[in-house]
Order: structure tokens, then C-alpha cells, then sequence
């Protein structure tokens, strides 16, 4: 679960990010608040993970096309605190470049959902802003680049595993079938919704340097003693840029330090009956510049500030989470926040 999370969280800071203009200048970000609250700081991150070593190709590589790569999804994972209707598969789809010759992916792919060769019937939806569209990723020979690929619920389709995904690659590529070992499927849940409709949703981010994992995944985070909670407003509109609120508490008798600044997750998705029509996510780093502990047996409250999408609709939830090298449980330092949209 770690590297799942890890190598989601490198995904979605790139492939599918909100833009944030800066409102807390450096000077501000470096006092505490009068009530005690650490200010924001728009300081969004790649990573929490020390900077890989960028793969390099040839200066003249050419575009990747399909009869260059190898792709496969291996594993979902589950989306902590989801209320979508059938919840939610995260995925991370890795393709490796098998050729001889070095190549370079850049834009999105047009991701499309198949079983036994018929495609299933979902919706398809995409956060991708125009800067990471123009995001150039080189893929050597032997070289893999991943994608974050979500299926969203109910899903009342009768389409059975094995499932595959075909991707239409950018810069006419080709197309590229790629195999999706689990079976699991997001579940019906009772939805009424005629066959002949889309009933779930499949979501697909941009290409991006896979990640390997981390052997520092496997130490045990300093900040596995605390527990987090959020606090929002009572309701926003479509376009809002709103304020929330973390706390972070530390019941044990000693101080818990905050160093080096961990980062945090801010994943948003709108859901209108039961349905996501709009879903953004990035990763930031913590303010740490005011307070660099949490002292024992007391909290430690800081400002979180986003903006609703203009086209979200129904309830907005937004779910915050610790990230860290170190490992920590997936259900750990997770905050959620739900407001009704007026």
C-alpha cells in the first residue's frame, strides 16, 4: 500500500492538478496566526520522495508508439473515506519501453475501458491542465512511465474480467492495449440507472516517470503518534476559493517533530447523486516555518485553503493526508472535510 499511495501521489500532484495562485506572501507564512493557527503556504511539491534520476534519451527521440511499449496495471487500491456509490478504484497503469530505440511521450492518451475485446460502457472524465498536456516524458530504452487511471462506481455493467485498457497514444502512436491484472470492479450498489447508460466513470491522468519504490517506505514515519482532523465551511459555491482547517494532535507525552516539513495530499471530488463530476488533487508541503513540533499532550491547528471547481456540483468532500518517506498506515493523518455546494 505504501508505494501505491506514494507513486498516487506523484501521479495526481502532476497529471491532475488544480492551478492555486499564491495568497500568503513568505514574511506572513513565517508567524503563527493570533489565534494560534499556522498560516497557509501555496508551496506545491512533485514528491515527498528524494528527485529520482530523470531518465535521459537520445536529443532526436521520437514519439512512443504502441509497438514500442509493454503496459499492464497490476493493482487497485481503495479511496480512504469515499461515499461514491460502488466507491472508487485508484490504479497505477506502467508501461515499459521493450524496443531498442529511446522515445518520448508527451500530452494526454485517450484511455478507453475493454473486456473480452467489447469496450464497457463508462463515462470519461479528465482534470489534466494545459501545462502538464505539454509535459515531455522520455522513456529510454528499457525505461517505464506510469499513468494514474481511477474507475469510479456504481458500476451495473455486466462486462466480466480480465479487463484491458486501450490507449489511443498522443502523437498518433498508435494504439496500445494493456492488460489489467486484478478482477476487482466497482459495485452496483443498487443502482436503478437503465444498462444502456453510463453508470460509473473512468478517469485518466497523464504520462509521468514511474517512480520506484523507496526502501525508506519501509521505516516507521515520526509522526505516527498523531491524528488529524479537518474542519470546513458550512457550504461554498461552484468557484468559491474557500479556507479550511487541519489539527493535529499528539497525545503522548513528548513533543513530535515536524522536521523535515512533511507534505500533504488535498484531494477534492464533487459528487452529485452519488455520481463524481469533478475531482482535482495536489500535493503540498506543510508549513513547518512557524512551528516545527507538536507539542505533548496538545494540538497544532493549520490553515488549508483550495478553490471549487467551477463545474463541481452536489457535495464537495475533501480529503487531506499526510505524506511522508517514511511508512504510515493508508488510514493514518487523514482529515476530511464535506460541504454542500449552493
Amino acid at each position: 500500500m505504501p508505494s501505491m499511495l506514494r507513486a498516487s501521489a506523484a501521479i495526481l500532484a502532476i497529471a491532475m492538478a488544480a492551478g492555486c495562485a499564491t495568497t500568503t506572501t513568505p514574511d506572513e507564512a513565517l508567524t503563527r496566526k493570533a489565534d494560534g493557527t499556522v498560516p497557509w503556504l501555496d508551496e506545491p511539491i512533485d514528491s515527498v520522495y528524494p528527485s529520482p534520476r530523470t531518465p535521459t534519451v537520445a536529443p532526436d527521440s521520437k514519439p512512443c508508439t504502441a509497438a514500442q511499449l509493454r503496459g499492464s496495471l497490476d493493482r487497485w487500491s481503495t479511496a480512504s473515506g469515499d461515499t461514491v456509490l460502488g466507491g472508487r478504484l485508484l490504479g497505477e497503469l506502467v508501461v515499459r519501453n521493450t524496443s531498442t530505440v529511446d522515445c518520448v511521450l508527451t500530452g494526454p492518451a485517450d484511455v478507453h475501458l475493454f473486456s473480452n475485446g467489447t469496450e464497457v460502457l463508462v463515462d470519461h472524465t479528465s482534470s489534466v491542465t494545459d501545462e502538464a498536456k505539454r509535459k515531455k516524458v522520455p522513456v529510454p530504452r528499457g525505461g517505464r512511465a506510469s499513468m494514474r487511471v481511477d474507475w469510479s462506481g456504481p458500476f451495473c455493467g455486466t462486462a466480466k474480467p480480465p479487463y484491458e485498457l486501450r490507449l489511443n497514444l498522443p502523437n498518433e502512436g498508435g494504439e496500445l492495449r494493456a492488460t489489467i491484472t486484478p478482477k476487482d470492479h466497482p459495485a452496483c450498489s443498487g443502482d436503478s440507472e437503465s444498462p444502456t447508460k453510463p453508470s460509473s466513470s473512468l478517469s485518466a491522468g497523464i504520462f509521468d516517470t514511474f517512480v520506484e519504490q523507496d526502501p525508506m517506505t519501509t521505516e516507521r514515519s515520526p509522526l505516527w503518534d498523531l491524528t488529524a482532523a479537518a474542519e470546513g465551511p458550512q457550504q461554498a459555491h461552484p468557484g468559491d476559493r474557500i479556507t479550511y482547517t487541519v489539527t493535529l494532535t499528539n497525545p503522548t507525552a513528548k513533543p513530535v517533530t515536524l522536521l523535515p516539513c512533511p507534505g500533504y495530499l488535498q484531494e477534492l471530488s464533487a459528487e452529485a447523486n452519488g455520481m463524481v463530476n469533478s475531482s482535482t488533487a495536489r500535493l503540498y508541503r506543510l508549513n513547518c516555518h512557524p512551528a516545527d513540533a507538536v507539542p505533548a499532550r496538545s494540538t497544532l491547528r493549520f490553515e488549508m485553503r483550495t478553490t471549487i471547481p467551477e463545474q463541481a456540483k452536489g457535495i464537495v468532500r475533501i480529503a487531506w493526508r499526510i505524506q511522508t518517506p517514511q511508512n504510515l498506515p493508508s488510514e493514518h493523518l487523514v482529515g476530511l472535510v464535506t460541504i454542500p455546494l449552493t
